[in-house]
């Protein structure tokens, strides 16, 4: 046993060093350089830092300054203190933090974060979850009869491709997407191996763990995937009982964060009302290969098709979008030819003699098509195309997705179409390794691997070098004076209005046009980083009753057109203003507000500070919108129910875990 466990062990040595080589020198940058995975060049266009109309401006990465630092930020102070970050004080006047999904505070990966300083922690997350995608997916190459060449390949290419290379800044959707290929291992191993235990015990922990990263449209592809392989599998019904009973385990797991989610969902501003034509045509014009002209109308738009192969067609709109298939020439071609190359033997040997011997027979004709319909599933190759082919239709928006739009409950609510692109991204790669396994069946230079993988390799590096934006720590929601005298002085009963007019807040955002850097005081949920009490914010599960509170006194609601995500008062009444408790608003320097200014007590950082005299006795916050308030402390009942169920699931783990490593010791 240990001597097959050397030789196996040192099978793994180069390719698995190889990967992690390849790993450390992608994010070098934010790992050595005293650089962050953080784009804090943006931050210089916000009035505090310099209001600079020339700062860069990306829609897709922007979120991490605007949303995941803030709550990485404010989750990793709560837990230092030893307490739960169950509320959040600093959002529009207090609102659930833990049950947003995307808080992820018991994800297990997420421990960098709250060890590490939040900025640099961001570099770290992304190269521990750049190892995992990179290993399992050799692993399940290397189960799919790849050699070790083709193998490598196909996980360099999945883990740096453009799709994961521009997410990478979003860590919920990066870290659930980095689960995808381990998790259709262990549902390979589960169903098709003689002993499926651990294999299907691994499955519901990977699975716990993907819903636990925080991103539940990504969670959802993986569900997908999955569904999709199980035809593939040579013991199907197992495979489907596997699956079943992983996710169920899963669910039990990831409860005490599962049901908190549950319970803000039905009572967040996204509703889930039955999807709409109207609606689909929004999704549809925003879609992989579709140019929006209005919003609900678009034309196609052949960048998306180029940015497959060129990483600089994916800024055609001025900034970089969703909906970003970048793989580089080489592993395209690779991906293309791996489809007409094969390590398999071919079909017509997998035949039976029996269908041979009789075409015109009725039965041989019939076993004939169920010996194809088997010899093509049981073709790894053939899940890998399945799966990119599905991936990239679901993007361009075509019947498949609408089919899942209208289909299943909630699908609706999610993002765009493109973010399947993951599936095509990882369809691709495994192709790839077949293509290269092919070539060199037909190409007998020792040259042939190291110049592929190196030119492979030069094309996603250069790709994130231009992509994925770096910044010096410092840059990062520096101290300035406004800041300082708001942390100082706001309170729960003296809170902040920071006046960002609505029509200067990404007016041509859903257009392909270039657009200038927004104008605002401070982005949204930024006064979270310095602990002042804000009445605006930006979440994708807000309170909805608080929306329409805070949104009956303006003609056009909390939120900008084009982002109902964010709430940003700018024509808010004196009464309201008294009935959040807001003493302090801040406007662009000369730029008093309309409606009772107050006196001003301070001008800096480009803003001026104005100070307001709260009148009345009424005053409103997040916690007059939500349940779960006892004796003035809000302890929902979803997570106390949540926590019992995933503490017995964890007990149940740690008994199957203790009963197997016993049992081994025995025998």
């Amino acid at each position: 046993m240990k001597d097959r466990f050397s030789r196996h062990f040192s099978d793994l040595k180069l390719p698995l060093g190889v990967l992690l080589g390849l790993c450390l020198a992608f994010w070098s940058r934010v790992l050595f350089t005293g650089q962050v995975l953080l784009p804090g060049a943006m931050l210089s266009g916000f009035a505090p830092f310099g209001a600079r109309e020339t700062a860069p401006w990306t829609i897709l990465q922007w979120d991490a300054l605007a949303q995941y630092f803030p709550w990485r930020h404010f989750a990793a102070q709560t837990l230092a203190r030893g307490e739960i970050p169950l509320w959040n004080p600093f959002q529009f006047c207090g609102t659930p933090f833990l049950a947003n999904a995307q808080s992820a505070v018991f994800y297990p990966l997420n421990w960098p974060f709250w060890v590490f300083d939040t900025a640099f922690a961001f570099g770290i997350a992304a190269f521990g979850h750049s190892v995992l995608a990179s290993f399992s997916t050799y692993f399940l190459a290397r189960r799919w009869n790849l050699s070790r060449a083709g193998a490598i390949l196909a996980a360099t290419i999945y883990a740096f491709c453009g799709y994961l290379s521009a997410w990478a800044l979003l860590p919920t959707l990066f870290a659930t997407a980095a689960w995808l290929p381990l998790c259709l291992l262990l549902l390979e191993r589960a169903s098709d191996d003689e002993k499926p235990g651990a294999a299907s015990l691994g499955l519901s922990l990977a699975l716990a763990c993907a819903l636990l990263a925080g991103h539940a449209q990504i969670f959802f592809y993986i569900l997908l995937a999955l569904a999709l392989r199980q035809p593939f599998l040579r013991r199907k019904w197992r495979g489907l009982a596997v699956l079943g009973g992983a996710l169920l385990f899963a669910f039990a797991l990831g409860a005490l964060q599962l049901l908190p989610t549950l319970e803000l969902a039905r009572i967040g501003h996204r509703e889930f009302s039955p999807p709409t034509p109207a609606a689909w045509d929004f999704v549809t014009a925003r879609a992989f290969g579709h140019a929006p002209i209005s919003p609900t109308q678009s034309v196609w738009n052949w960048n998306d098709f180029t940015s497959i192969w060129m990483p600089n067609a994916a800024l055609s709109w001025g900034t970089l979008n969703e909906n970003f298939a970048y793989l580089g020439i080489g592993a395209f071609a690779l991906g293309i030819s791996g489809v007409f190359f094969s390590r398999n033997h071919k079909k017509s040997e997998d035949l039976p003699n029996e269908a041979n011997s009789d075409p015109n027979s009725n039965l041989n004709t019939a076993t004939r098509a169920s010996r194809f319909a088997e010899v093509f599933a049981s073709r790894p190759k053939n899940f890998a195309l399945a799966l990119a082919a599905f991936g990239l239709l679901y993007a361009l928006a075509t019947p498949v997705s609408q089919f899942f739009f209208f289909g299943f409950r909630g699908v609706a609510q999610m993002g765009g179409t493109g973010r399947a692109l993951l599936l095509w991204s990882l369809g691709m790669a495994i192709l790839a390794g077949f293509g290269l396994d092919g070539a060199r069946k037909r190409i007998k230079s020792p040259l042939l691997v190291p110049l592929v993988l190196v030119f492979v390799g030069a094309e996603l590096f250069f790709n994130a070098f231009i992509t994925q934006p770096t910044a010096p720590r410092a840059q990062i929601y520096p101290p300035t004076t406004l800041t300082s005298f708001l942390a100082k002085n706001s309170a729960p009963g003296a809170r902040v209005l920071m006046l960002t007019p609505q029509r200067d807040w990404l007016p041509t955002e859903g257009f392909r046009a270039p657009r200038a850097h927004p104008s605002g005081i401070l982005p949204p949920n930024g006064a979270m980083v310095y602990g002042i009490h804000d009445v605006n914010g930006y979440d994708s599960l807000s309170l909805r009753i608080y929306r329409a509170y805070v949104g009956s006194g303006g003609a056009n609601g909390p939120s900008p057109a084009l982002n109902g995500n964010m709430v940003l008062l700018d024509s808010a009444t004196p009464t309201l203003l008294d009935a959040l408790a807001v003493r302090w608003v801040v406007t662009p320097q000369n730029s008093p507000p309309e409606v009772a200014p107050g006196r001003k007590v301070l001008s800096a950082d480009g803003c001026d500070v104005w100070q307001r005299e709260i009148r009345g006795q009424l005053r409103v916050s997040g916690a007059n919108f939500t349940p779960g308030w006892r004796d003035g402390v809000y302890q929902p009942q979803s997570f106390r129910l949540g926590s019992f169920i995933s503490l017995c699931a964890s007990f149940f783990v740690a008994a199957m875990v203790s009963f197997r490593f016993n049992r081994r010791r025995a025998t």
